[in-house]
């Protein structure tokens, strides 16, 4: 596999899962885990680390920081 993702649950216990894709890995993430809660951390093809954060099997994306309406 090319990536190797770390896979942290909310309470803390880390998993390291193999995969192709951040697509695939998220795909097989919830066929294994469907209401998923926690992080997935790994490094890309350019070396810098990445971090996707999701709740309950969605991805959370950040707001932009020059928004101030919510």
């Amino acid at each position: 596999m090319r990536y190797e993702y770390t896979v942290t649950k909310e309470g803390g216990e880390a998993e390291l899962m193999k995969a192709m894709s951040w697509k695939k890995l998220f795909k097989s993430l919830l066929l294994k885990y469907p209401k998923f809660s926690g992080w997935c951390t790994y490094f890309n093809k350019k070396g810098h680390i990445q971090v996707k954060a999701l709740h309950n099997g969605k991805i959370v994306h950040e707001r932009k920081r020059n928004q101030t309406s919510y």
